[in-house]
């Protein structure tokens, strides 16, 4: 057992058997000899001592059953020797006792042993708990860091489109303005060539950027012919086409673009109504 306030140290220990027995040696420095306590239980001994560097204490798991009636023990020189023989009949005592070669008994009690073994057995139990404590524990701070992993990628990811739609909506008002110096370009009257360089490089900026909304996954919305959905269409005002059907894109005026499923600009379009058939008049 451990006294408050001091820890129980395991002493060196070696066990030689032989043919009848075993010698076991145990290393107690600091130790006195009547300070040392002895029992034996079955193939069990149990050892304690204390002594000027501390107490010590050992349970051993002897490779047979001793005899307890023959155990000698002595002690010299901080080492104690211990000679085990072999059990040869049956034991139906409970206590031995026997002495070292100084004349000092030292006693050997199965009781203390059994006493002893329960008490490891609730140390074992106890540690057992606090095992299962531990790993509940972990399990539960290995669920809450995926589950910050997880929001802190989603938070990532959402900053990324939002910083995207803000410089695609930038582009494409550039788109609007390239569509429109085309139209005044082509309009004018200035010198055919010069017009012709000015257009074609005005059409590779504008496919540059197009391409850049390819790779970044911004597309223009199909709308002609489509029915009209608020959710990517501005209506800009009504046609009357016979030959569409009412509620059906007819024009498109600004183009839209999406953008992940969501519209980053509507299509700006006149949706079409069907005329009314005019009824003639009856004569009177």
């Amino acid at each position: 057992m451990t006294e408050q306030g001091k820890d129980t140290r395991e002493p060196l220990t070696d066990i030689v058997e032989g043919p009848d027995g075993a010698l076991l040696t145990v290393e107690l420095p600091g130790v006195a000899q009547d300070a040392i306590k002895m029992a034996v239980s079955g193939d069990i001994i149990k050892l304690e001592a204390d002594g000027s560097r501390g107490k010590f204490g050992t349970i051993q798991v002897l490779p047979f059953e001793p005899d307890p009636e023959t155990i000698s023990v002595t002690f010299s020189q901080g080492v104690l020797s211990v000679s085990l023989k072999k059990k040869k009949g049956p034991d139906n005592g409970a206590t031995v006792e026997t002495k070292v070669s100084m004349g000092e008994p030292i006693s050997i009690s199965l009781e203390e042993v059994e006493k002893e073994l329960e008490g490891l057995r609730d140390e074992l139990f106890k540690v057992s708990e606090e095992r299962a404590s531990l790993e509940e524990r972990v399990n539960f701070l290995q669920r809450d860091f995926m589950n910050l992993r997880r929001r802190h990628e989603s938070e990532k990811e959402s900053i990324a489109d939002r910083k995207i739609t803000e410089i695609a909506a930038g582009l494409v008002e550039v788109l609007d303005t390239f569509k429109l110096a085309k139209r005044s370009i082509k309009g004018s009257r200035s010198d055919i060539k010069n017009i012709g360089g000015v257009l074609r490089g005005m059409e590779m900026v504008e496919n540059q950027v197009r391409s850049i909304f390819e790779r970044i996954g911004i597309s223009r919305i199909d709308c002609l012919g489509s029915p009209f959905d608020p959710n990517y269409h501005e209506a800009m005002g009504y046609v009357e086409r016979k030959d569409m059907e009412d509620d059906l894109v007819a024009e498109e005026i600004k183009p839209g673009y999406i953008y992940k499923e969501r519209a980053l600009r509507p299509s700006q379009v006149m949706v079409n109504r069907k005329p009314a058939e005019k009824k003639g008049k009856k004569k009177e």
